[in-house]
């Protein structure tokens, strides 16, 4: 499972365990500052925020290019393009600038910096046990051109890109476009597209204005491929090595930029 759902909202286990990691830094910077009697609530909202956007803007100038084609999408962050390492970084030494600034704060602001990376520490090999019980599945499955076979077949011995998606689903409509690009770009990565229509000519139809080939497209009518993924939404983006390890999860909509990022990560 690599993420959780409460309705129509749907959050990463990962993304969950690093707000949890923040809650408890600043609950510890809190007490501590309680204990000294000194106000630290707007100087620690004002470093998460400025923490945030600094992941935010490191991803954007890694990937510049890509977001320089439709520049507005630098302000969609439901594309999950952040550097959660710059974003700690910039944290860090902006709690190093307070510290020198204010030494009363220095108590504080280093208590929960440390509660956060001994917490993150922790929770960074958890979130990839979690994702990596996302095993390959290793069933019979039939694509849109009738063929039965497997995922293991269908990889061809190349890294394997698994998109989950439905003609009925907004994301999964504006993401295609830029999979069917990668998919013609990277010739040593096989794509295969998981379709959960309950209409297969409407999924059929909208493959083939996408011009997406039906032998990479496999039917999950009874939703039973979308639960051994661990998916909760569409559409979710799986990555996995030749060897059918799980490298990455992307949940929700993808970008021109963050699918450029987790391609290059099954690349390493």
């Amino acid at each position: 499972m690599s993420s959780l759902s409460l309705g129509i909202f749907s959050i990463k286990i990962s993304q969950l365990l690093l707000a949890i990691c923040l809650l408890a830094a600043l609950a510890i910077a809190l007490v501590v500052s309680w204990r000294k009697k000194i106000k630290v609530t707007d100087t620690t909202m004002q470093i998460v925020l400025i923490s945030v956007v600094a992941a935010r803007m490191f991803f954007v100038a890694v990937w510049f290019e890509q977001y320089w084609k439709t520049p507005l999408s630098i302000l969609d962050i439901r594309d999950g393009g952040f550097n959660v390492i710059a974003g700690i970084v910039a944290g860090c030494a902006l709690v190093a600038w307070r510290g020198w600034q204010q030494p009363a704060l220095r108590a504080p602001l280093t208590a929960g910096t440390l509660t956060f990376l001994l917490a993150w520490s922790i929770a960074v090999p958890a979130a990839d046990s979690i994702a990596g019980e996302v095993a390959l599945p290793a069933v019979t499955v039939k694509t849109f051109d009738g063929k039965l076979t497997t995922f293991k077949e269908l990889a061809h011995g190349k890294p394997l890109v698994v998109n989950l998606w439905a003609s009925w689903c907004p994301p999964c409509r504006r993401e295609m476009p830029l999979l069917v690009d990668a998919q013609k770009r990277n010739k040593d990565l096989t794509f295969v597209f998981v379709n959960e229509d309950n209409d297969p000519d409407e999924a059929l139809f909208f493959a083939n204005q996408m011009k997406l080939a039906t032998k990479s497209i496999v039917a999950d009518y009874d939703f039973g491929l979308m639960q051994m993924f661990g998916a909760r939404v569409l559409p979710t983006t799986l990555y996995y090595s030749k060897n059918g390890e799980l490298l990455a999860t992307h949940v929700g909509g993808l970008s021109e930029a963050t699918l450029a990022s987790d391609l290059q990560k099954m690349k390493k």
